[in-house]
């Protein structure tokens, strides 16, 4: 379990705070559910394999006619 899971609202509660912003609980408790939506699809993104392990092609720009000298 990674720390951001331990208490959801007080994250959101720091982060506010920090942010100098005073919310009600109503919204404490949307933005909660916010935020785990948001950190779930980022941490979707980071798991797509990019394919950084195998080096990109490389593309020569020759001008017109210097091709096969």
């Amino acid at each position: 379990m990674s720390d951001h899971d331990a208490d959801p609202l007080a994250e959101v509660r720091m982060l506010l705070t920090g942010a100098g912003i005073t919310a009600p609980d109503g919204d404490l408790a949307s933005l909660q559910r916010v935020l785990g939506t948001a950190r779930r699809r980022m941490e979707r993104m980071y798991a797509v394999d990019t394919g950084d392990a195998v080096p990109a092609a490389v593309f020569r720009a020759e001008l017109d006619g210097e091709v096969g000298r």
